[in-house]
């Protein structure tokens, strides 16, 4: 009996966790995909790995992709006590070039955008980060 017992207590997390990631591979995959601008930028977290912190620029984003055509941005960032916290997680070795691009995009015609899965009333997930608009993995980074 205590066998049966453990072998649930270990199996009900692994089970909560299979759930969840199936939720959000489907999430990820049937959602509407919606491109927003971005700005601003803090590229290292010693806590969170390797990301790209961002806001998103509503002014620039095409609210036609929206349902109605009208932008709901509730959903695309989390809150955080300091405001809206947007993150796009990179590899480590590819930050420093990335941030240096980053930082310079208002002396160059850079444009970074974020391609999201948007389904409404859920968290819309970050798929793809773009350099004008290519993956910034093909992008020529320095």
């Amino acid at each position: 009996m205590k066998n049966k017992l453990l072998a649930l207590c270990f199996a009900i997390p692994f089970l909560c966790l299979l759930v969840w990631t199936l939720h959000l591979t489907w999430q990820r995959a049937h959602g509407t995909l919606i491109k927003v601008t971005v700005t601003g930028y803090d590229p290292r977290d010693l806590f969170s790995g390797h990301y790209l912190q961002y806001e998103i620029d509503w002014d620039q984003t095409d609210c036609s992709q929206f349902p109605g055509g009208v932008c709901q941005p509730k959903g695309f960032c989390k809150k955080a006590r300091w405001g809206r916290q947007c993150r796009f997680y990179i590899p480590e070795a590819d930050a420093k070039q990335l941030d240096n691009l980053f930082r310079k995009r208002n002396n160059e015609t850079l444009k970074f955008e974020v391609v999201y899965s948007y389904i409404p009333g859920q968290p819309a997930i970050a798929k793809q980060l773009l350099i004008n608009n290519q993956d910034w993995r093909k992008y020529a980074l320095p």
